[in-house]
């Protein structure tokens, strides 16, 4: 008798455990970002629960954006899609935007000079898109008369003050760190947000796919290359040379074209803090310079700082930066489009470091400094 209770005892047990398990897994979302390492998005039947990490912390900040009732979950910000009108504080946040055929419905932004992109240009000309700028930032109150859905900001450093007083007066707001990510598919996989806002994920995620085949596709054109040019970057800004670390953004964009990067063993992935000796002990006879800031010649770089001259890749003329889609306005398409289009930045980077590899292909972004 007590063999047959300890047996269904432990039937009911075995039945328990498997109907917390099945809960378990009806709670849990179905995860749709693939690359992104400050990005997390969650799909349920009829919400999105997505987090982003905090820049220089181990928390995240929760959103959930939902479609019909809004669900019972803490978060810092619950947001009812579609979406119908949003203000953007970065270029980086627009290009998502007008992919997926949405871009009137950004009607606020800081210093619209610093938009590359024609169609938001030509909105911002009708007086449909208005500049929320300011000397010490944005404007809280035009911006708050806007009476946007949603705010998508950034945060160097973690300095949220600025949001403040918008989230008091009602407006979500959410918290972009695509400049945080360290690959160039992590940083693009961005888009799939702002689709998600406007209930077009199908949409976005089929734009992202696109963008991921054509990069893994140019990355395989440069695998099997034997000869590596070796590859320095970046200018100094005052006594300070910022470098690339080895494990950045930049870096895997020339290891994936198939450059030796040469501080490709330095495992940080945001910037090193070098001193001009310090870079040309190590790059002095490097092949190719790239990412010469926005200047656009050889004299121009020169006449920054002389020394530069003492690089052999400033000597053969194998200096080149991202000026190629520049405004009057000084806006760089670079620091617009590039965040989304990490297969043109690639190819870019292939056809500087191996040009008989896409022998038909013209760059999208960089160009080299004329003498």
């Amino acid at each position: 008798m007590k063999i047959r209770i300890s047996l269904f005892i432990l039937l009911i047990s075995l039945f328990s455990c498997e109907s917390n398990k099945q809960i378990q897994q009806q709670t849990k979302g179905k995860e749709i970002t693939e690359y992104s390492q400050t990005l997390s998005i969650e799909e349920f039947q009829d919400y999105y629960l997505v987090k982003v990490k905090k820049p220089s912390s181990k928390d995240f900040f929760n959103y959930v954006l939902y479609k019909n009732e809004k669900p019972s979950i803490e978060a810092d910000a619950a947001i009812k899609i579609p979406i119908k009108k949003i203000v953007c504080l970065s270029t980086s946040h627009l290009p998502s935007i007008e992919a997926i055929g949405h871009s009137e419905s950004v009607i606020g932004f800081p210093n619209l000079d610093l938009i590359y992109s024609k169609q938001f240009r030509k909105l911002s000309e009708n007086g449909n898109l208005q500049d929320i700028g300011q000397k010490n930032g944005i404007n809280i109150e035009k911006t708050i008369s806007l009476k946007p859905d949603v705010i998508t900001a950034y945060a160097f450093g973690g300095n949220y003050e600025q949001l403040k007083p918008l989230q008091k007066a009602g407006i979500s707001v959410i918290v972009n760190t695509d400049y945080l990510e360290n690959t160039p598919l992590g940083r693009a996989e961005w888009l799939k947000l702002n689709s998600i806002l406007f209930d077009e994920y199908q949409k976005g995620d089929s734009i992202f796919n696109h963008i991921k085949q054509e990069y893994i596709e140019a990355k395989s054109l440069s695998e099997n290359i034997k000869n590596k040019p070796s590859v320095m970057t970046g200018i100094m800004y005052g006594d300070i040379w910022y470098m690339p670390g080895g494990n950045s953004y930049v870096a895997k964009f020339i290891e994936d074209a198939a450059g030796n990067y040469l501080w490709k063993e330095n495992n940080e992935t945001g910037s090193l803090e070098l001193s001009f000796e310090s870079v040309l002990s190590i790059a002095q006879s490097a092949d190719i310079w790239i990412g010469a800031a926005s200047l656009t010649s050889l004299k121009k770089l020169e006449n920054t700082n002389e020394n530069y001259a003492l690089f052999e890749a400033f000597q053969n003329e194998q200096v080149f930066s991202y000026t190629k889609r520049v405004t009057e306005s000084g806006a760089n398409d670079f620091l617009e489009s590039g965040y989304m289009r990490a297969d043109w930045v690639l190819k870019d980077y292939i056809k500087l470091m191996h040009p008989e590899v896409l022998k038909d292909t013209a760059t999208v972004y960089f160009e080299k400094l004329n003498p």
